[in-house]
């Protein structure tokens, strides 16, 4: 497999899908297989769904290639070659609008309900954009349109069944203070689910807005077992460090959250890292150009904003 930084090179000059061929590897099917592995063993990563999406690419395998670059988008949402990269797929596919052009300017500029509005005329133009019911949701939660978010969040899980807009529901329901909603729709979750440890950290936080601590705290320790158990000798898996300093902070574990977040911003956990490190030392965050955010920038409920 060649290394990551020079497939990245690669993309930026424009000539990742023909140098990548020509690259010495086994072929995409291969490097497909053996990325998949990685990532049921360690965790996803961006850097691996990126490389996994990459190959997907080659093999004219778009659908696959933008499911992958949304979820790194989700654990990287300021990596501008993410950015670039699920443009381009979502342009090959006839998948992105005008509309979403302007929303990702809108966001740049900072103009929130602007931003709001084009991704929902994007929807209307494309009912399966899946990213886009990402983005607004992550609209409506900065403009604290709880209830809104989440009926929009519904209609995209019957729209696509996309199991990330799932989890993104479930967190709207925790943001809006909806704790016996949000246990009744994380039960099904946790009983299908092979890797449990981010659901019961989303349980935990319901059952913490409940009152019901020494549950929670179960649920929690856990969450960390699950996750300590899945962490590499050589920690550089931002998702699973975020959610480590989630159930760290949950747990009143301060200083140990605020390690972890810190070493997830160091190895790709780009601004939402950032924002959780910033929160728990006091310090005001500057206007994210991004408004994606991972379930971990409040403890329990963001309904602050």
């Amino acid at each position: 497999m060649a290394p990551l930084f020079a497939r990245r090179v690669l993309v930026l000059l424009g000539t990742g899908l023909v140098a990548l061929s020509l690259v010495g590897h086994e072929g995409p099917e291969h490097e497909i297989e053996e990325l998949s592995l990685r990532m049921a063993q360690g965790g996803e990563t961006a850097d691996l769904l990126l490389e996994r999406a990459i190959e997907y690419r080659v093999l004219g395998k778009l659908s696959e290639a933008s499911r992958d670059l949304q979820r790194a988008v989700r654990l990287a949402p300021m990596d501008s070659l993410l950015l670039r990269e699920l443009a381009q797929i979502q342009l090959q596919r006839g998948r992105i609008s005008e509309a979403m052009i302007r929303s990702h300017c809108h966001a740049a500029e900072g103009t929130v309900v602007q931003a709001l509005e084009d991704c929902s005329e994007a929807l209307r133009w494309d009912p399966l954009l899946v990213s886009a019911y990402l983005e607004r949701s992550a609209w409506q939660l900065r403009l604290k349109r709880h209830r809104e978010r989440i009926e929009g969040l519904d209609q995209g899980i019957r729209q696509t069944g996309a199991g990330l807009l799932i989890g993104e529901r479930v967190d709207a329901l925790l943001d809006d203070s909806q704790w016996q909603r949000s246990l009744e729709a994380i039960g099904p979750e946790l009983a299908t689910s092979r890797l449990q440890g981010s659901w019961k950290i989303r349980r935990a936080r319901a059952l913490l807005g409940l009152g019901r601590r020494s549950e929670a705290e179960r649920d929690l320790q856990e969450a960390l077992s699950e996750i300590e158990s899945r962490m590499p000798r050589e920690v550089r898996e931002p998702s699973l460090l975020m959610d480590r300093a989630l159930a760290q902070e949950l747990l009143g574990h301060k200083e140990a959250a605020i390690k972890d977040y810190q070493t997830a911003a160091d190895c790709g956990g780009g601004d939402a890292a950032v924002r959780a490190v910033r929160r728990l030392q006091g310090i005001r965050p500057p206007r994210s150009f991004w408004p994606w955010r991972h379930r971990s920038d409040s403890p329990v409920s963001r309904s602050g904003g």
